[in-house]
C-alpha cells in the first residue's frame, strides 16, 4: 500500500494546479474533494484581496519551477502556517494561469513571451509543480501538516470563518514573507 497522505496531497495539488492551468475561457472541472473546494475558495479570496501582487505573475514567461522553488524556500523556511501554505499554492496556481502575453516589467528585462494556446510547457510545469510542492508538503513539512489535522484540519479551518483580526494577522505575515522573498529574488536575479 502506498503513502495515503502523499497521494492525497498530490491529488489536491493536481486538482488545484490543473484548474489554474486550464485554457482561458474554459470552465474548470468541479473540485474533486472537500479540501480541493476549500483550497479554491481560500485561494480566490487571497487573490482578490491582493490582486496587484498576484496579477504581476499571471502568464509568467520565465522558469516557473525555479521561481517556485525559491519562493517555497523563502516562505516555508522559518515557520509554517495554513496561511503560508495557501499563499504558496495560490502563487503556484497564478504562475500557471495564462494571461497577457507580456507586461511592462517583463519587457524591461527583455523576456520573451512563451504563452501560446495549448502551451505544452504549462502542462509540463503543472506536473513539475505538483511534484515539487508534494515533496515539500508531504515530505519536509509532513509532521507539521499532520499535527494540524492534515487536510481534514485544513478543511475545518477554512470552512469556519475566522475573526477578521486573525485573517489580518495571517495575511500580514504572508504578505511580508512574499515581499521579502520577492525582494531577495529580485536582487538575486540582478546580481546574476
Amino acid at each position: 500500500m502506498g503513502d495515503l497522505f502523499r497521494e492525497r496531497t498530490e491529488r489536491l495539488l493536481a486538482d488545484y494546479l490543473e484548474y489554474c492551468a486550464r485554457e482561458p475561457g474554459t470552465p474548470g472541472l468541479p473540485p474533486s474533494s472537500l479540501e480541493a473546494a476549500a483550497l479554491r475558495l481560500a485561494a480566490t479570496k487571497i487573490r482578490q484581496k491582493h490582486a496587484s501582487f498576484f496579477s504581476a505573475y499571471v502568464g509568467y514567461p520565465g522558469n516557473r519551477v525555479s521561481l517556485m522553488e525559491r519562493m517555497a524556500e523563502a516562505v516555508l523556511s522559518d515557520s509554517l502556517s495554513w496561511g503560508r501554505v495557501v499563499m504558496l499554492l495560490t502563487f503556484a496556481g497564478t504562475l500557471l494561469e495564462r494571461g497577457p502575453r507580456v507586461t511592462a516589467w517583463w519587457r524591461k528585462w527583455d523576456l520573451k513571451p512563451q504563452l501560446k494556446e495549448g502551451d505544452p510547457e504549462v502542462a509540463r510545469d503543472c506536473q513539475r509543480l505538483v511534484a515539487l510542492l508534494s515533496a515539500w508538503l508531504a515530505g519536509q513539512h509532513r509532521a507539521w501538516l499532520q499535527a494540524q489535522g492534515g487536510w481534514d484540519g485544513f478543511c475545518d479551518l477554512f470552512r469556519k470563518p475566522l475573526p477578521l483580526a486573525v485573517w489580518r494577522r495571517l495575511l500580514a505575515q504572508v504578505l511580508l514573507s512574499c515581499f521579502l522573498a520577492t525582494t531577495v529574488i529580485y536582487f538575486w536575479t540582478r546580481l546574476l
